[in-house]
């Protein structure tokens, strides 16, 4: 019984101590907030965003990486009953040591746009020797005491290695350009989704009761991993989102 509690505490430890799979959005990696137990956390797409409030505002701020930009989501909900004013530089993204600077959305919207562009090349199949067999018809004669044998040998290809070969290429051409297309079209519908919420030169104005997205991109001179900070200033309240990497 020693032995079999043992192996189920093992078992124990490997399920609850096996990584959750990082959470994800339109295919790159959300980077969480440092302390959790300070935000509220709603659900949408299936993704869990952080969000504060205060003074009947609720913002919300979920921080995705790509391999140029960092996409910061923005959301605005205005509780009150003026009018918000959200300025062009109402957001800034710290991260102590190093440089980060903010980008066009709508230019980042066209960088994904053209990394998604294309068609899909098959992979030609692999060129496959055919064997051969060989058959031998032969006749033998005796004449007194000598035997005569005549006949023929004719060698066969065989092709069936190749036709192997063919029909495995044409199945794994299939598979891949389903899975390209399939990403084409997801990128596709990010580049139309940054360039929907970008913000523009101008500042935005949030109606009473109603929310707004934001999309914002930013670009960090080099790159190394470390924690940073999202602030979001909307009228006079500053809300702070911080970040570990």
């Amino acid at each position: 019984m020693t032995g079999r509690r043992s192996l189920l505490l093992i078992f124990s430890l490997l399920i609850f101590s096996t990584p959750a799979p990082a959470e994800k959005r339109f295919e790159r990696n959300i980077i969480k907030v440092a302390t959790p137990q300070e935000y509220k956390f709603f659900k949408l797409d299936g993704v869990n965003f952080p969000s504060l409030s205060r003074n009947n505002l609720s913002v919300s701020s979920l921080v995705y990486k790509g391999s140029t930009y960092y996409y910061v989501e923005v959301g605005i909900v205005n509780g009150r009953d003026e009018e918000l004013i959200v300025a062009i530089d109402f957001i800034s993204f710290n991260k102590p040591n190093y440089t980060v600077i903010r980008s066009d959305t709508s230019a980042a919207a066209l960088d994904v746009a053209s990394e998604a562009g294309g068609t899909f090349v098959p992979t030609p199949p692999s060129q496959v020797p055919p064997s051969t067999s060989t058959t031998y018809n032969g006749t033998a004669s005796t004449y007194g005491n000598q035997t005569h044998i005549s006949g023929s040998a004719t060698t066969t290809p065989n092709n069936s290695a190749q036709a192997g070969a063919n029909w495995g290429n044409a199945l794994g051409n299939a598979i891949a350009a389903r899975s390209f297309y399939k990403a084409q079209s997801r990128e596709m519908k990010f580049a139309h989704f940054l360039d929907t919420f970008a913000q523009g030169g101008q500042a935005l104005v949030v109606k009473p009761g109603e929310g707004r997205v934001i999309m914002c991109t930013f670009e960090q001179l080099k790159e190394k991993k470390a924690p940073f900070d999202v602030q979001i200033r909307v009228g006079s309240e500053v809300f702070t989102f911080r970040y570990k990497e």
